[in-house]
């Protein structure tokens, strides 16, 4: 299967596709996992960060607006009291004793706001690293100037009913984006590893799933070499016995039509069984011959030669531009590329209608040869050029029936281009023309 390049391609097709799929999936999978356990890491840090602050607010409210309550409660708490801005010196404090071994993990703060939001205590790290942030939202999250994030919670403070301060209560978020850090890392590093074994299992999937298709076509193969190959005899045999007829006729008027189209319709259909043939033998990599130097100045010349007469009786001037002074040399088949040219040109004979022309390029480029076969016929639209390499592909069945095509000259073509390491290049417009360009290399 590797070898063939119809089932290389849909197979390398197939793997990219499903590695393609598979990746989205992974990739929207990691994305919705990132998203869960980020939103499990706050909820958990939401909820141990409202524990205690609901706890510190009991204890602060019935003591709010209480200057000797709040005096006692701040040296309890080891809290800083701001009476005053310029008052409040930075000073690395803790906030009890349960608190305070949290704080020596996680670095929490508390801070008190009068009503008009301003700073009037506060405790559990130096203040002065973050700013004063608004009283009137619920849940925060802050730098301060070291790049440490901090979540916060506010909540109002009342006297009578009336909101007369706030507590804010926050701790660092280090440890979740630490976490979150690595899980990232992790998540980055596991998706191109992952996609590494999602391709090579996707390969050998495609692989295995196109193997009834392969044996498929290989038996399909073997049926059309053996089907062609046992028509030869019986084609060779009615060739000769009407061969035989027109011979030996008495009234060669009588007959004489009829057997001509016998004759006219054996050989094309002998010729088909010749492609055939051909075609099994390229797939099955069995063309015999060697490869030597082959001279393409000659085979152009001997071509233009031969099929003058087909130009001849479609009205079409035939002709060939040589723009290289010396002779240029590639390694092939002779045998082989004299057909590869030989199909370009028929085809640019058969497009072209009458009066038109069609010209034989043979240029030098660096390491390569190029040969191009140039028609002003009825051109090809961009649809039509990716497939008219295909086998039986016609793009205008109407004008293959009156002309005699098979739609296999372009299929042999292209087939023996490749076994020498080239390829066609097609240019094409509907209504000006064709222009095929193959890249041969030379031969040192």
């Amino acid at each position: 299967m590797e070898r063939n390049p119809i089932f290389h391609q849909t197979r390398l097709r197939l793997a990219a596709w499903y590695t393609l799929v598979m990746g989205g999936i992974l990739g929207l999978s990691s994305l919705g996992v990132y998203s869960v356990v980020a939103h499990a890491y706050y909820e958990t840090i939401d909820q141990g960060l409202q524990s205690v602050a609901n706890a510190l607010h009991k204890r602060i409210e019935p003591t709010w607006q209480q200057p000797g309550q709040l005096q006692r409660f701040a040296k309890e708490f080891s809290l800083e009291l701001c009476l005053a801005q310029t008052s409040c010196l930075p000073k690395k404090t803790s906030i009890k004793k349960s608190i305070a071994e949290a704080a020596n993990r996680v670095n929490y703060y508390i801070r008190l706001l009068d009503r008009s939001g301003k700073l009037f205590a506060s405790g559990g790290m130096e203040f002065d690293k973050l700013p004063i942030t608004s009283a009137l939202e619920h849940w925060q999250i802050l730098t301060d100037s070291s790049g440490i994030r901090y979540r916060e919670i506010t909540l109002p403070l009342y006297t009578q009913n009336h909101v007369s301060g706030y507590l804010q209560v926050a701790r660092s978020i280090t440890d979740l984006d630490q976490h979150l850090a690595y899980l990232r890392l992790a998540l980055v590093l596991g998706l191109p590893i992952s996609m590494i074994f999602v391709g090579l299992s996707s390969w050998w999937l495609a692989g295995r799933a196109m193997q009834p298709v392969y044996l498929s076509y290989q038996q399909m193969q073997q049926f059309t070499a053996d089907a062609a190959h046992e028509f030869r005899t019986p084609l060779a045999a009615m060739y000769s016995t009407i061969e035989a007829a027109i011979k030996s006729q008495q009234e060669p008027k009588s007959n004489g039509g009829i057997l001509d189209v016998l004759k006219r319709q054996n050989r094309r259909l002998s010729q088909l069984v010749g492609d055939l043939l051909l075609l099994t033998r390229i797939d099955q990599k069995q063309l015999t011959g060697e490869y030597q130097p082959c001279c393409l100045n000659d085979l152009i010349s001997d071509l233009t030669e031969e099929l003058a007469f087909l130009a001849v009786e479609t009205k079409v001037n035939l002709s060939k531009q040589v723009q290289v002074s010396e002779k240029l040399y590639v390694m092939g088949n002779e045998e082989q590329l004299y057909r590869l040219i030989s199909n370009l040109i028929a085809n640019a004979i058969q497009a072209t209608s009458s009066g038109g022309k069609v010209t034989v390029f043979l240029e030098k480029s660096e390491l390569y040869a190029m040969i191009k076969v140039e028609d002003t016929g009825i051109g090809i639209a961009v649809e039509h050029q990716q497939r008219i390499f295909d086998r039986f592909y016609r793009v205008d069945r109407d004008r293959s029936r009156t002309s005699g095509g098979s739609g296999l000259g372009l299929a042999i073509a292209i087939a023996i281009a490749r076994a020498h390491k080239s390829n066609i290049h097609v240019q094409s417009q509907p209504g000006l023309g064709s222009t095929f360009t193959v890249r041969l290399p030379l031969s040192s």
